[in-house]
C-alpha cells in the first residue's frame, strides 16, 4: 500500500513563471467558477517540465475539481501600506519558503507542483498555504474572508515522489500492477490544496476519530472515519463498494478518481459550492464562519523588519476540561551549565527548594560546552524524558533519554542542518497526541528557524520547519517554549527574539501547526523594554490553575533580572490586543535588581497542585545562582537563593529546562 500524508508544512512552493489552466465559465452559477492556476518554477528536478504528459494528467486533475466547484474569490494585489506574503513548502525541498506581495487573480487558486524523493511510503504530498499581512482592518479582512475555509485562500502546493513508478496516462486502460496512479494522486492532493484536510471548516467537523459534516454524513450513513494528524485523512472507507479518492491509502494498479460522491460531500461540508453531483448541495458558506485578523502592532520589533502576524484561526476554541491533578511528584527539572558538560535532575520540594535526583546526566560525551534541556514523557509511557541539544562549537545535535530505563529514547541527532552556533529546546504535546513534541531554534548567529518534531520509533519525525517572525534576515536567532495558552488540547509554542533584536514574542497555534499552518494566536509583542537588544527568554506554565498555560518571558544576557507573566486566559480574552498593554500576573525582578547577567526560566508542575511554579537561573558565570518562585512569592520573592551545583563555575551561567 502507497499512503498519502496530508501535513501541509511538507509540501509547497514558490514561483516567477506560471502555467494557467483555462477552464470554462458556467453562467448559470450564482458565484464564479474558479480557477486553478499549475506553477511549476520550483519543478528543480524536471519531474513535470520534462514530461509533458505529467502536466496534462495533472491539468485534467484539476479541471476536474474546478469544473463542478464555485466561490468567490477577489483579487489579491497589494499597495501602500497594505501587505502581505505567500508562505507554503517548496515541492523540491520540503522547506518552507516565501513570496512576498505576489498578485493573485480574482477567483484563481495558485497551486506550486514540483517533485523530491519523498522517503518511507509516501508518494506525493499536498496542502493549502498559509500567509502574512500587515496593513489597515479593512486589508486584513480582505485576506481573511476569501475564500470559504475560514481562512485565506490563496493556493499551496503540491509534491510527488520522483522514485515512485508512476503511471500518467487519463486512461486507467494502461495502468500496471506495479504502478502508482498519478491521475489518482494530483486528485488527491489537489484536494488539501482545497481544504480537505487541511482547513479550520474541516477541523471543525472531525470528532472522536471522525468527519461529521452534515453531507459526509448522508452519503456515508453516518460519522466518516478519519485518520492521521488529528484527523486530516479518510480512514479506509468505502460507499458500496467504491473507495473515495481522499482516503489514505491507494494499492498499486488502482485508480479510484475522478472524485467520488462522498469526496464532493467532504468539500461541499468545509464551505464549497459543489454543482453537477446529485444529492450533494453546496451555497460555499463556512460552518464556522471566520473572525476579524489580529491587527498587527503598529512598531517595529525585530529591526529592520516589522512584525507582520498571521491571522488568528476562524474561532476560539471551546474550553475543554483540565486534565485531573496530577498526584505523582513533581515533573524534574534539568539544570545545565557545569563546566564538565554533565546535567542534574531535580525535583522541587514542599519549601520550594530543589533536591537532586539521581546521578548526574552526560548527554554528549566529551561534550563540555553549553547543553540546553527540556523535560517531557516523548513516548506515551507516563514518565518524563529528557531531551538535551548542544551549544555553539559544534554541529547542533538532539538526544532524548528514556525517563524510565536511561537508554537513548532518540540517539544523538543532527538538526538544524547542522549549524554550529548552539540551539535551544522545548517540548510539549502539539500534535494532540497524547505524548510531547520535541521543538528546538537556532541560536544567535542564525536566523530564527524553528523545528517542531515528533518522536516516532527512535526518529525524529517533522512536523513543521520555519522562520519565526517572518524575518529571514535577522542572525540572532529565537527562544521556544511550548504550552496550551488556549486551552483547546494543543500545546502551543512561544518564540521569543535572540541578542541583537528587539525582544519579540510570537505565540502560534499548536492546533494550526499540527495541521501544517502557520497562525498567531495574538499579535507579535515587545516583551519587557522595546529597547533591550540582549533576547529574550519564554516559558509557559499555569501558574495560577485555571487550565490556561501563563507565558512568562525574561530578560536575556546582559539585561536585568526582570519577569513579567501573562495569563493564558488573558490573551484569549482579548485576542487582538497589544500584550504588552494586558495587565500582568506579576511583573517583578526574581534576583538582585542591579544584576545585569540576565536569567534564564522554566516553568514545573509541583506534586498534586495543578499549578507551576517559575524557577530562574542566573547567566552569571561566576556563580550558579536558581531560584524557585511560586506564583504567590512571584512580585515580592523570599524564596532561597541555591547554589545547585559543586563547582560555582558555569560554562555560560545555568540553563532551566
Amino acid at each position: 500500500m502507497r499512503t498519502w500524508l496530508s501535513n501541509p508544512f511538507t509540501r509547497r512552493t514558490p514561483c516567477p513563471s506560471r502555467t494557467t489552466l483555462t477552464l470554462e465559465s458556467l453562467e448559470s452559477r450564482e458565484v464564479p467558477a474558479i480557477t486553478i492556476q499549475i506553477d511549476y518554477s520550483h519543478d528543480t528536478t524536471g519531474f513535470f517540465l520534462n514530461n509533458p504528459t505529467a502536466q496534462a494528467t495533472l491539468q485534467q486533475a484539476a479541471n476536474d475539481l474546478a469544473a463542478q466547484l464555485s466561490a468567490s474569490l477577489p483579487a489579491i494585489s497589494s499597495s501602500g501600506g497594505n501587505t502581505w506574503s505567500e508562505t507554503f513548502l517548496d515541492p523540491a525541498t520540503g522547506q518552507q519558503d516565501t513570496i512576498s506581495n505576489p498578485s493573485v487573480a480574482a477567483n484563481t487558486i495558485v497551486v506550486y507542483a514540483g517533485a523530491r524523493v519523498l522517503g518511507g511510503n509516501q508518494v506525493s504530498v499536498g496542502g493549502f498555504g498559509g500567509y502574512t499581512a500587515s496593513g489597515t482592518q479593512a486589508w486584513l479582512n480582505s485576506l481573511q474572508d476569501r475564500g470559504p475555509l475560514g481562512t485565506l485562500l490563496w493556493g499551496g502546493s503540491v509534491a510527488f515522489d520522483t522514485t515512485t513508478n508512476w503511471y500518467f496516462g487519463t486512461s486507467a486502460a494502461g495502468l500496471q500492477a506495479n504502478q502508482e496512479d498519478f491521475f489518482t494522486c494530483a486528485t488527491h492532493e489537489l484536494g488539501h490544496v482545497l481544504g480537505f484536510g487541511t482547513a479550520p471548516t474541516w477541523f471543525a467537523q472531525v470528532s472522536n476519530g471522525t468527519f461529521t459534516g452534515p453531507q459526509s454524513e448522508a452519503v456515508y450513513g453516518g460519522p466518516v472515519p478519519v485518520t492521521w494528524g488529528a484527523g486530516a485523512e479518510l480512514a479506509d472507507v468505502t460507499v458500496n463498494g467504491v473507495r473515495p479518492v481522499f482516503d489514505l491509502t491507494l494499492s498499486p494498479g488502482t485508480r479510484t478518481a475522478p472524485a467520488t460522491t462522498l469526496d464532493w460531500a467532504t468539500l461541499a461540508d468545509i464551505g464549497w459550492t459543489v454543482s453537477g453531483v446529485p444529492g450533494i448541495s453546496g451555497d460555499g458558506s463556512p460552518v464556522v464562519p471566520p473572525t476579524s485578523p489580529v491587527v498587527p502592532p503598529t512598531s517595529p520589533v525585530v529591526p529592520p523588519v516589522p512584525p507582520t502576524p498571521t491571522p488568528p484561526l476562524p474561532s476560539v476554541p471551546p474550553a475543554i476540561t483540565p486534565p485531573p491533578v496530577d498526584t505523582l511528584e513533581s515533573v524534574p527539572v534539568v539544570l545545565t551549565g557545569e563546566t564538565d558538560g554533565s546535567a542534574q535532575a531535580f525535583t522541587v520540594s514542599s519549601d520550594d527548594t530543589l533536591v537532586a535526583d539521581g546521578a548526574p546526566i552526560d548527554p554528549f560525551p566529551g561534550f563540555t560546552g553549553v547543553i540546553r534541556s527540556a523535560v517531557a514523557d516523548f513516548n506515551g509511557d507516563g514518565v518524563p524524558d529528557y531531551a538535551f541539544v548542544t551549544g555553539a562549537g559544534t554541529a547542533a545535535e538532539v538526544v532524548i533519554i528514556n525517563g524510565s530505563t536511561g537508554a537513548d529514547l532518540v540517539a544523538p541527532t543532527t538538526i538544524l542542518g547542522g549549524f554550529t552556533g548552539g540551539a535551544f529546546v522545548a517540548a510539549g504535546d502539539i500534535s494532540g497526541d497524547g505524548k510531547a513534541d520535541l521543538v528546538v531554534s537556532a541560536d544567535a548567529g542564525g536566523g530564527p528557524r524553528v523545528q517542531v518534531f515528533q518522536v516516532q520509533n527512535g526518529a525524529l519525525v517533522t512536523v513543521a520547519d520555519f522562520i519565526a517572525f517572518g524575518s529571514p534576515q535577522f542572525r540572532g536567532g529565537a527562544r521556544v517554549a511550548v504550552g496550551d495558552v488556549n486551552r483547546d488540547g494543543y500545546d502551543d509554542l512561544i518564540v521569543g527574539a535572540g541578542v541583537g533584536g528587539g525582544p519579540r514574542v510570537s505565540v502560534y497555534s499548536g492546533a494550526a501547526l499540527a495541521r501544517g499552518q502557520l497562525v498567531s494566536l495574538v499579535p507579535d509583542f515587545f516583551a519587557l523594554d522595546s529597547t533591550l537588544r540582549s533576547g529574550v527568554y519564554v516559558t509557559a506554565g499555569d501558574f495560577n490553575g485555571d487550565g490556561y498555560a501563563d507565558i512568562a518571558y525574561s530578560t536575556g544576557n546582559t539585561g536585568g533580572p526582570r519577569v513579567r507573566v501573562v495569563s493564558g486566559a488573558e490573551l484569549v480574552a482579548n485576542p487582538g490586543a497589544d500584550v504588552a498593554t494586558l495587565p500582568a500576573l506579576a511583573d517583578f525582578y526574581a534576583l538582585d535588581s542591579t544584576d545585569r547577567n540576565g536569567i534564564r526560566i522554566a516553568a514545573a508542575e509541583i506534586s498534586g497542585s495543578g499549578q507551576a511554579v517559575l524557577i530562574v537561573g542566573s547567566g552569571n558565570t561566576t556563580d550558579d545562582i536558581v531560584r524557585v518562585i511560586p506564583l504567590a512569592q512571584m512580585n515580592v520573592p523570599t524564596t532561597s537563593l541555591e547554589n545547585p551545583f559543586s563547582n560555582p563555575n558555569t560554562v555560560d551561567g545555568v540553563y532551566v529546562g
